[in-house]
């Protein structure tokens, strides 16, 4: 993976022209809101991947890169919006220059343009999810499970696997469905079949009855059993009359048909249950308004995580009153729910009514065609057509409730017509002379031929539609079950990373803090633990600022999870801006020391935090960059390194008292970071309005109480080489203090009085001198730390004074 050692920007975004030297160091870009300290974000963004995640999305349909990529006076020069992103991979220390336009965002160069280096290019580019704002990062804290478990899954790479759980899903409903479909067809098969025996039960020993009755007619051995490949004429070497029906089977098929079109009782009563059922839901026009919502308000009850409605978006005053709410309209539901099962089950009997009624008209159709009026098969077809409508209509709930009570009492009822004439072919058929007996026997043994061969079809199909449908349960249930398991494995990891980061930044207040990551088909539940007193969604009881910290917390332990040794950077676009002050000084220092390796490139508004960053060494002071401003012509100001380097500036320019105003507001900014790391006392001001003498004497005075008791923890433990540095320090501090009040009231001349603003830069030299040996005295000498010194262990209670890398390490304990 890469990291990023120069940044330059050409007329892209808010910015005209810009270059930062990030040095595959961390970086830290602070100054107000509207100073353009997104565009950086976005053209690192944009150099790695080609796009810009913030013009993608919610509400920004209207917007592209295309358009609203370069800068807007270059809005018709999309050539003119550049990137120029010098990178380095760590592994091989091996640097290029990713440069990628507006103009042609899909396509980059490289130089030099070597396999390695576009390998790790493309291992970037694969990597989006190291670019992060705000908005990216709450998604996965105060999110519905679904919507949670997808971005996890996308970001751990793992978006494939629930794409394929989903597919199996719909396959196992799909082959559900055929199933259903294959096992009717299989009834109506084998009720055709015993329709022609003129049986009832599809016993073998009744269907060789039969079967052998009428081959022993045509002078024909027995048939001892009967499988799903018996010819029922096996043996026979007569004619065969295949075109012929059988007369008995056909008179009485007809005779049924005509007694159910002229008196449909069983048609009537399941019709009659159905419109029972419709009229009922008619009679309550608020039911159907309370079944469309139940499976809306299961949903959305699952959903909660917090006061405000995930359906609506309206807020409530607890989580409790929300789910209170919901609950009681559920069980206002529950009659209209009811109600639905009422008619669904209604539906179903009526449809297979339907079914069975068209199946008799099928049959009929064979000596319609023989004995029957010229336009009866085509009426009959009519019929059976219309019943295939009506039942079609009766699959889905939703289809069933578009049907009007008030529709014709008896739809599945044919025309006058049509009954007039089946009744004519029943004569036809009753008047029709008889076939002789051999001839009756081969025809009546053909026809159960066909119609075994559709039951023995039929079974088959029925057969592997069900292994089909068992089939695809139990590869569905499997999936899920193998796949919760591996995910909860994973997870299980990532949630003891997740702990163990918020409680390292919240020891003061949540140090038992756990979390638990539950995931399920298709959705991944977090709850986490409120001082010990239960687990709760993370929305229930804690801040905004904890839900941040959250967010950070288990963003950094997924992404440690997803890359391992590879990650080597991410880009923090204003992440932590409503965590409280001491809480972001932790997570600086959680940065530093759980993240050594990663390049942290960090926006924020707050200079605070900017500074405590510095302090707790995730970045130097030449890895900062501070934006005072923005302008349209202009883009950002800006200024970048060490301020003692803009002081020698402001000197070779012959400006004392710019130099003076720096150095007052650095030592302001360095002392109030100091004071903090040392637990220093300040008297408390509302307006925060502190003088820097304030900040001053109470770090010397903190910082000589803390080396007396390292002395005194050194002699209790005879540790002569602490005592050796504690003396060392308190003669470095001996000589650094009295030379810093001796020259500190030049500055406070040169910033408050303009008649001393005729000081040489020779005047002011031994100022800067005396200044940088005070800070020293706070400082790790480590070129590779330079942060600042700070207590370690609880408060009250600290055992060490030492730095970030701890080569400054003082033991702070006396022996017992």
């Amino acid at each position: 993976m890469i990291q990023f050692e120069h940044l330059r920007i050409e007329e892209f975004r808010g910015i005209r022209s810009i270059d930062l030297a990030l040095g595959s160091d961390s970086f830290v870009v602070y100054g107000p809101n509207g100073s353009g300290k997104s565009g950086i974000v976005d053209a690192i963004d944009f150099a790695i991947t080609g796009v810009i995640a913030r013009l993608k999305g919610a509400g920004t349909s209207d917007v592209s890169v295309a358009k609203h990529g370069p800068h807007v006076h270059k809005r018709d020069d999309p050539g003119a919006a550049k990137v120029y992103l010098t990178v380095k991979d760590p592994d091989t220390n091996e640097s290029a220059i990713l440069a990628r336009s507006v103009k042609s965002p899909k396509k980059y160069t490289l130089t030099p343009d070597t396999p390695a280096m576009r390998a790790a290019i493309d291992a970037a580019t694969s990597h989006p999810e190291l670019t992060l704002s705000r908005r990216e990062l709450i998604k996965y804290v105060v999110s519905k499970p679904g919507d949670r478990a997808a971005e996890v899954q996308t970001l751990l790479k793992l978006d494939r696997v629930d794409a394929v759980r989903k597919l199996l899903r719909t396959t196992s409903t799909r082959v559900s469905t055929e199933s259903k479909t294959a096992n009717s067809e299989k009834g109506l098969s084998e009720t055709t079949f015993l329709s022609h025996l003129s049986l009832t039960k599809l016993l073998s020993t009744e269907v060789l009855r039969e079967i052998n009755n009428r081959r022993a007619t045509l002078g024909l051995d027995d048939l001892t059993a009967i499988d799903d490949l018996t010819d029922f004429l096996s043996g026979y070497s007569g004619e065969k009359k295949s075109g012929q029906i059988d007369l008995s089977t056909a008179k009485a098929e007809a005779t049924s048909l005509v007694s159910t079109a002229s008196t449909p009782s069983t048609l009537k009563a399941c019709h009659g249950a159905f419109m029972a059922g419709l009229i009922s839901l008619s009679a309550q026009p608020q039911a159907l308004d309370s079944i469309k919502h139940r499976s809306l308000l299961d949903v959305g009850l699952k959903a909660v995580e917090g006061p405000q409605c995930p359906l609506c978006e309206s807020d409530w005053p607890t989580q409790e009153a929300l789910e209170d709410h919901l609950k009681t309209r559920i069980q206002e539901t529950t009659e209209a729910e009811s109600l639905k099962q009422v008619i669904v089950a209604a539906a179903s009997t009526y449809q297979t009514a339907l079914r069975k009624l068209r199946e008799d008209i099928v049959r009929v159709m064979p000596s319609a065609k023989i004995y029957g009026d010229a336009e009866l098969p085509h009426l009959l077809q009519s019929w059976s057509d219309s019943l295939h409508i009506q039942a079609n209509e009766l699959s889905k709930f939703d289809d069933v409730t578009k049907i009007s009570p008030d529709e014709d009492a008896t739809p599945y009822a044919p025309s006058s017509q049509v009954l007039l004439k089946l009744e004519a072919l029943q004569s036809a058929l009753q008047a029709a002379p008889d076939y002789s007996q051999e001839t009756s026997a081969q025809t009546f043994l053909s026809v159960a031929k066909d119609r075994w061969a559709r039951v023995r079809l039929a079974r088959s199909s029925a057969t592997k539609a069900d292994a089909a449908q068992k089939a695809a349960s139990t590869i569905y249930n499997s999936y899920c079950e193998s796949l919760d398991g591996v995910l909860a494995d994973l997870y299980a990891t990532v949630e003891t990373e997740f702990s163990a980061y918020y409680q390292f930044v919240n020891s003061d207040d949540e140090g038992s803090f756990r979390a638990e990551l539950l995931p399920s088909a298709g959705s991944l539940d977090l709850s986490v633990d409120f001082h010990e007193l239960g687990m709760f969604p993370p929305s229930a009881y804690h801040s905004e600022g904890h839900q941040d910290g959250m967010g950070v917390c288990l963003y950094l332990a997924l992404v440690n999870q997803l890359l391992g040794d590879d990650f080597r950077y991410a880009v923090l676009d204003d992440v932590v801006m409503s965590v409280d002050s001491n809480h972001r000084r932790k997570f600086g220092e959680l940065l530093k020391t759980k993240f050594p390796n990663v390049q942290f490139i960090i926006t924020t508004h707050d200079e605070v935090w900017a500074r405590q960053m510095r302090s707790a060494g995730v970045v130097k002071a030449k890895s900062m960059a501070r934006f005072y401003g923005w302008t349209v012509d202009g883009g950002p100001a800006f200024s970048q390194g060490d301020v003692w380097a803009r002081i020698e500036e402001d000197l070779t320019a012959n400006d004392v008292p710019g130099a003076a105003h720096k150095l007052r507001r650095m030592m302001e900014a360095d002392t109030a970071d100091i004071v903090e790391r040392l637990a220093g006392q300040v008297k408390y001001r509302s307006d925060a309005a502190y003088d820097l003498s304030t900040f001053v004497d109470s770090v010397k005075g903190r910082h000589g109480q803390l080396l007396k008791i390292a002395s005194d923890s050194a002699q209790s433990w005879n540790d002569q080489a602490q005592i050796d540095r504690v003396n060392t320090l308190k003669a470095a501090r001996s000589a650094a203090i009295p030379e810093q009040d001796k020259e500190a009231w030049l500055v406070n001349k040169l910033v408050h009085n303009s008649d001393w603003t005729n000081a040489t830069v020779a005047d002011f030299r031994p100022v800067m001198d005396a200044t940088k040996n005070f800070l020293a005295l706070f400082k790790c000498a480590n070129v590779g730390c330079e942060s600042w010194i700070g207590l370690s262990g609880k408060p009250g209670d600290e055992d060490s004074l030492r730095c970030a890398c701890q080569t400054y390490n003082l033991n702070l304990r006396k022996k017992k």
